[in-house]
């Protein structure tokens, strides 16, 4: 009875391959790992890729930061990058005849038939390499283990075809590659890394003979765990070896007496700038799919520079040590971007990735919190571009109270508890005096302040301004320290914005180019308005009233600074730029638990501080960001449509060198003079306008749309109970210092 089966069998594989053209179709890529993935995607549905590889992510000289992947580790090689003793011995023990079948090997069949025939099934013992190949690329997990006669014959049907569209280089190259070698290690290149620390061409003959042993059994047969049984299956493979003329009785044995070194740290992968490596993965699988970054086997440059980031991470770490004990701060975070271009060249997450205590592995450069008045500037960015005031403006800092929608009503007040009277908006945004803010914010309003930070990189504003109100421009709104250098950027980039630049390339696992276009810079708003802004932050004698001269916000090279602090003093933000340098910084605790009375000067400028001027210390890092070493370079130049006049209000500080306006401003203000949306004249004399007369002309065209808008349609102001006590606060400011009010008298430049 057996020996009739037998010969049923000997037939049936025989008539199979007469055409088989129908079941795996024609060969479906060039290339073996192209055409693998293929037919898994075909015959294997699941996340893709389906042929998981390691990905690797280097800093931006090549520098491997983190070795990455999903189901395991896998490396795809050529043949010829596999040692010739693996092959031999895989050969010798999984198929003698394979460089001769034609992808079955019938003897062997009807000899494993004839044992293990029972009962209508086939066991195990006949299958060639290119038929274990089949099976691993065709047949989903249940049909793979099922043992029945159909099976078998789909396989050796399955297994002639490969031959035919294949050779036998081809069909070796995808077989090792797929194999589980254990520990996680699937493929020549990755088991030779994790057990011997080395390539897979390096592979002695003893190392070799171990591997080949391995796919039997990967669970069992792991060097690090079971040495005993992994001997004792070379053995096996190496008389395979001597019976097949691979090696002598005398040369097998040894190699089996030959010491072999295991790997003394297979799962001690580089762990370098672990936030930034996380972030690259989490941005790549939102494009690419979820998942697909571990798997797809990619080569990525990015733009990292990694000798930077760990003068950061020191820098960030002992600072935060340094500050603990007086502020009662755990945490800090720290991204650092290259000028005109956005590459990010630092992202710390945390004071120390390892410590539980803080949840140091939470990456805070991407959460969301609260900016206090780190955000201001992009606000007078806006109001200078839109062409709404001047830094020589004037805008009064006194009491002022806003009826909210809700009923409610909101008084701002600033930092110091005080008011200041009438100050320009130099002077308001070098102090970060709260109140002259918030007034300005009624002038640009809610919804441009969105829109324009939005455009400007801040894309952590949610798109909707009714969730916000005049409390914003004081941090009222999330956002993250990612969005805010990069919003800065663009102020430092002469108001072009570009997205942070993380991947400088990336190739496949086929070596193919994959990285898209760079993106354009975007003009958001104009080079004058974003020159504005960086001549007020960068002013240091205006802010010495409240910051004092030569403070953390002072480098060594011209820059400009602004801190920000939150309520509570839950949030210590410090963001900054030099020409060539664009850095932001956050401070406080990871829970959002308050720091002892810790400002953003307090907390995080002495952290931007340390930083900034370390990399202006160090030549490579000067040479990396194309800084020169001419000290006139690192000046900014005013742009051409900026025009710097004498001209400012009475009781009013302003730069004493003049301030500079834009010529759409002069344009706009005609023969009033530059700045008149700030005084009317009263006996010839110039007087200072009071809160929420008219300030502007009704047809201000938009800066960059040409659009012409009102001040009805840009102001939102209070109800007319609360203006005329503002007003009144105003006066009262002005009698108490002796400063001249309008009266009906006075003639207004701009509407007289």
């Amino acid at each position: 009875m057996h020996r009739a089966l037998s010969l049923l069998l000997l037939a049936l594989l025989l008539l199979s391959g007469c055409d088989n053209s129908a079941l795996a179709g024609p060969r479906p890529a060039p290339d073996p790992v192209t055409a693998v993935e293929a037919y898994l995607q075909m015959y294997q549905p699941g996340p893709l890729p389906r042929l998981f590889q390691t990905t690797r992510i280097h800093d931006r000289s090549g520098v491997l930061l983190a070795e990455v992947y999903g189901e395991g580790r896998r490396t795809w090689v050529k043949l010829d990058q596999v040692s010739r003793h693996l092959v031999n011995a895989t050969i010798a023990t999984e198929d003698a005849s394979f460089t001769t079948n034609s992808g079955i090997d019938p003897l062997r069949i009807v000899g494993a038939v004839w044992q293990n025939i029972d009962g209508g099934q086939i066991v195990s013992g006949a299958s060639t390499i290119t038929m274990q190949l089949a099976r691993n690329l065709f047949l989903g997990m249940e049909q793979r283990y099922d043992q029945s006669l159909d099976r078998k014959i789909l396989e050796v049907g399955l297994a002639q075809e490969l031959t035919r569209l294949f050779s036998k280089d081809e069909l070796l190259e995808m077989y090792l590659n797929m194999l589980n070698y254990g520990h996680l290690a699937y493929g020549p290149e990755a088991a030779s890394q994790v057990y011997f620390g080395k390539s897979a061409i390096e592979l002695t003959l003893s190392e070799a003979t171990i591997l080949a042993g391995i796919p039997q059994q990967p669970a069992n047969l792991n060097p690090f765990q079971n040495w005993e049984a992994v001997k004792v299956r070379q053995r096996v493979v190496l008389d395979l070896m001597v019976r097949h003329g691979y090696l002598t009785e005398e040369g097998a044995d040894a190699v089996f007496a030959a010491p072999v070194e295991l790997n003394p740290a297979p799962d001690q992968n580089p762990n370098r700038a672990p936030h930034f490596v996380q972030f690259v993965i989490d941005s790549l699988d939102s494009r690419l799919g979820a998942g697909y970054t571990r798997r797809a086997g990619l080569n990525i440059i990015t733009s990292l520079d990694l000798p930077m980031q760990e003068v950061a991470q020191q820098i960030v770490a002992e600072k935060v040590s340094e500050l603990q004990p007086q502020y009662d701060l755990n945490n800090g975070a720290l991204v650092a971007l290259k000028h005109g271009s956005a590459e990010i060249l630092v992202m710390v997450g945390s004071a120390d990735f390892a410590d539980e205590a803080i949840d140091g592995q939470v990456n805070v450069a991407v959460r969301l919190r609260q900016p206090g008045s780190a955000i201001k500037p992009l606000l007078y960015a806006l109001a200078f571009n839109d062409n709404l005031a001047m830094p020589a403006s004037m805008l009064w800092d006194t009491p002022i109270t806003y009826s909210l929608t809700n009923g409610q009503e909101y008084s701002p007040l600033n930092y110091d508890r005080k008011f200041h009277g009438p100050v320009s908006l130099r002077t308001s945004l070098a102090n970060s005096y709260n109140v002259p803010a918030v007034r300005l914010l009624e002038i640009v309003g809610v919804e441009p302040m969105v829109e324009g930070a939005r455009a400007m990189g801040l894309q952590s504003l949610v798109p909707d301004p009714g969730r916000y109100g005049l409390s914003l421009t004081l941090g009222g709104g999330d956002v993250k320290l990612l969005d805010m250098v990069a919003a800065y950027h663009t102020l430092a980039n002469a108001g072009q914005y570009l997205p942070p630049k993380f991947i400088l390339s990336m190739t496949d696992n086929r070596g193919q180019p994959m990285q898209e276009k760079s993106p354009e810079p975007v003009p958001v708003i104009s080079a004058a308005a974003a020159f504005l802004v960086t001549d007020i932050l960068s002013d240091d004698a205006a802010r010495a009233p409240t910051f004092r001269a030569g403070g953390p916000l002072t480098l060594s090279r011209p820059a400009a600074a602004k801190t920000g602090t939150t309520d509570d003093w839950r949030d210590n933000w410090t963001l900054g730029y030099t020409r060539y340098l664009v850095a932001g910084v956050w401070a406080g605790n990871t829970d959002g638990r308050p720091t002892q009375d810790s400002s953003g000067s307090l907390g995080a400028a002495p952290i931007w501080n340390a930083f900034m001027e370390a990399a202006l210390a160090d030549a490579r890092f000067l040479q990396l960001l194309n800084a020169p070493q001419d000290e006139a370079a690192w000046e900014w130049q005013p742009p051409a449509a900026l025009q710097l006049l004498s001209d400012c209000p009475p009781r009013v500080t302003c730069h004493p060198e003049g301030e500079y306006f834009t010529q759409s401003w002069l344009d706009l203000m005609g023969s009033a003079g530059p700045i008149a949306d700030s005084i009317v004249y009263c006996d010839n004399n110039a007087v200072l306008r009071l809160p929420n007369m008219p300030r502007l002309p009704t047809d201000n065209p938009d800066a960059q749309t040409g659009d012409t808008q009102t001040a009805a349609n840009r102001t939102v102001l209070p109800n007319e109970e609360l203006a005329k006590k503002a007003v009144d606060a105003a006066i009262a400011w002005s009698r108490e210092n002796g400063i001249a009010v309008p009266s009906e008298k006075c003639i207004d430049p701009l509407f007289d």
